[in-house]
This record gives structure tokens, sequence and C-alpha cells, in this order.
């Protein structure tokens, strides 16, 4: 399951960074929930809670990226997906977290989260682009 999401980090990540740098970037950190869905809830609830964390962090000026993978290969259990939010340092990584959780911006959020899925793991991880040749 590692192995499956850092090769997803790995071809998924590099979006991040500007169409014109094709060369190595630095590594900035990574936050990634592995879930299910919970009863009655779809993976437009994911989008609408990934909406509201955008919110959050246009109106406090955090600057952060979400991606949502789901399974077409392998293990394909119904509801499951992996939600994967980066932020472009440390520094702004922990300015977002003391906003969203520390100051409590994050609360509505959430509540609405833990209402769509179930999660079995979050974990951290750095990311750095080897390359980026996509437009």
């Amino acid at each position: 399951m590692k192995t499956k999401l850092l090769t997803l980090m790995a071809l998924t990540f590099p979006l991040i960074s500007a169409a014109d740098h094709h060369g190595p970037g630095p590594s900035a950190p990574v936050e990634t929930w592995s879930c299910t869905l919970k009863a009655g809830k779809t993976l437009e609830d994911v989008r609408k809670v990934g909406r509201m964390v955008a919110d959050v962090g246009q109106a406090r000026n955090d600057p952060l990226a979400q991606w949502l993978f789901t399974p077409f290969t392998g293990e394909m259990s119904e509801g499951r997906f992996i939600l994967m939010t980066g932020w472009p340092s440390f520094a702004s990584m922990g300015t977002s977290f003391q906003g969203f959780f520390g100051e409590g911006a994050g609360d509505e959020v959430m509540a609405a989260w833990l209402a769509t899925a179930s999660c079995d793991t979050r974990n951290f991880y750095t990311a750095e682009t080897l390359h980026n040749t996509i437009e």
C-alpha cells in the first residue's frame, strides 16, 4: 500500500509546480488520508469538503493544494480513496495547521469530513519534483 501511495504521489505532486519548471524542485510537505466513504456518502461529498478546505485556505491566505486519488486497478473496495494535501513549505504548513486546527478555522470542515469518511491512516511525507513535462 505504501508503495502504491508513494507512486501516486510521485506521479501527482509534480502538478503543483508551474509548467515552465521542468527540472527538479525543492521538497514540500504533503499529508495523506487513506479513507473509505461512510454509508450514504459519495465522492462528491469529499469534493465538497475539499472546496471547504480551499475556502478556509483562501480566507487565511494559506497556499495549499489537494488531490483526490481513486483506484482503477488493484484493490477496488467500494468507496476507497486517498486525499492528499500539499503546502509549498513546512512554514506554510505550520501556519495553515495553526489556523485550521489551533484557531478553529477548520472546525466546520472537520465536522463535515468526519461525517463523510472513515480513515485508516493519516501520514505526512515530503515530496519533490524530479521532473515535470506536463503542460
